[in-house]
């Protein structure tokens, strides 16, 4: 009995009763074919009605006709259900456990609910982003008035990156040099060093590099040679700045406003000014506020699926599977957020508020569902290699396991039995 080598169609099945069941009707088939072949070597007598059910049993079968035929074969012989623990050796049943682990769990009807309330109360948290910066800021303007920013903003007066000189001053200054992007860190922490202002600036198409290393009023700029004490007030600064209004710009915005193209460098400082004073894009805006509803989102999915694992496991770890899981649940609830963000900012824009809708991206929500739909690919590619073995794999292997000199006897023994049914020496 063989399956047909040419329907490979059917090499690939899932691990499933079928599949055990086929396999146990093999192990019972190798079982005969071994006792067959050791009678017949050692010239001992052998069950006649064995020898001739091999030497009759069809050949070429697909696997579906080979599933068939075994299940025909299990009812008439009252084989009973098989199992796939009577099978398999523990290693087997190892690798086995080891590759249901890592397969998709579907998701159950409390999964939907859960996913759903997170997804709508991010949605609801875009949409009315501007309402939650308000309030951040009010909070945050409560925080400027406390003794310890108070203290640090006059611990840190006078440092160069506060330059408000020609080409660098205005309500917007932070934005126009390195000094107040925590993306430009070590930019800015050499300023602070050596008291030295540094900007660039663009005339007639030639990028022109400043630097200034006094105030405005002749006074040289505070600096602090040694590195601690250079990093501790450059991060007071930075507190000082990020609970003003204006904030700081987001990671790296710095480099936008001295690209060589003018028209970026207007949107750059556009964007961040705003029309009106703090409602720009910042670090505060674009990166805390909207923070706040994402992490919303990923606290309820989590609690949720940990929950769900203590209830059933007994502990609140993840295994693969259920991590796996997490990991689709996040990325569903994001995307209805993210969804949202980018209705609102194409509908902000299409209004003829094309600078300040920049602000209503949802940055951290549109990071999180490209690292999410990287992990939901990875994922989905580490279940793909860990798959069941095809059948033509399964029968190959466990062919490998007999040695010529009972080959040759069950060849030669099938055509004793029945000299008129050919004999496919390849099965």
């Amino acid at each position: 009995m063989s399956t047909d080598n040419d329907d490979r169609a059917d090499w690939h099945v899932p691990i499933d009763a079928d599949l055990v069941g086929n396999l146990d009707a093999l192990i019972r088939d190798l079982d005969d074919i071994e006792a067959t072949a050791t009678a017949a070597l050692s010239d001992q007598p052998m069950d006649r009605s064995t020898a001739q059910r091999l030497a009759s049993a069809p050949k070429r079968l697909t696997y579906g006709e080979l599933t068939t035929y075994n299940q025909e074969r299990r009812k008439v012989q009252a084989w009973g259900e098989a199992e796939i623990a009577d099978i398999l050796d523990p290693v087997a049943l190892k690798h086995l456990d080891k590759w249901r682990n890592a397969q998709r769990i579907p998701w159950e009807r409390s999964d939907l609910i859960v996913v759903s309330v997170a997804g709508l109360l991010g949605a609801l948290a875009t949409l009315y982003d501007t309402q939650i910066d308000t309030a951040v800021l009010e909070g945050l303007s409560w925080l400027k008035k406390s003794n310890l920013l108070s203290q640090w903003e006059r611990d840190t007066a006078r440092l160069s990156i506060d330059y408000t000189g020609p080409k660098f001053g205005g309500p917007a200054h932070r934005v126009r040099s390195a000094g107040h992007d925590i993306g430009r860190f070590f930019n800015a922490l050499n300023q602070v060093r050596t008291g030295t202002f540094e900007g660039t600036w663009w005339e007639d198409g030639q990028r022109v590099v400043e630097q200034v290393a006094t105030t405005r009023s002749g006074m040289p700029f505070a600096n602090a040679p040694e590195a601690h004490l250079a990093l501790a007030l450059l991060l007071k600064h930075w507190a000082a700045d990020f609970v003003t209004p204006m904030s700081l710009p987001l990671p790296g915005w710095t480099l936008l406003y001295e690209m060589p193209d003018r028209d970026l460098r207007k949107f750059a400082h556009d964007a961040y000014a705003g029309t009106n004073t703090g409602d720009g894009l910042n670090l505060r805006s674009g990166l805390l506020s909207p923070g706040l509803g994402m992490v919303t989102t990923e606290v309820i999915i989590r609690t949720h699926t940990h929950l769900s694992a203590y209830r059933k496991t007994g502990t609140p770890r993840l295994a693969t599977a259920a991590a796996a899981k997490r990991t689709e649940m996040l990325l569903a609830a994001h995307a209805v957020a993210g969804a949202v963000s980018l209705s609102k900012t194409a509908a902000a824009a299409a209004a003829g508020e094309s600078l300040v809708a920049a602000r209503h991206l949802h940055i951290p929500a549109l990071l999180r569902i490209g690292i999410l739909s990287l992990t939901v690919r990875s994922d989905a590619a580490d279940r793909a290699a860990v798959g069941a073995p095809p059948w033509q794999q399964l029968l190959e292997g466990e062919a490998a396991t007999w040695t010529l000199p009972e080959a040759a006897a069950i060849v030669d023994l099938l055509v004793a039995q029945d000299p008129a049914h050919p004999v496919d020496r390849d099965m």
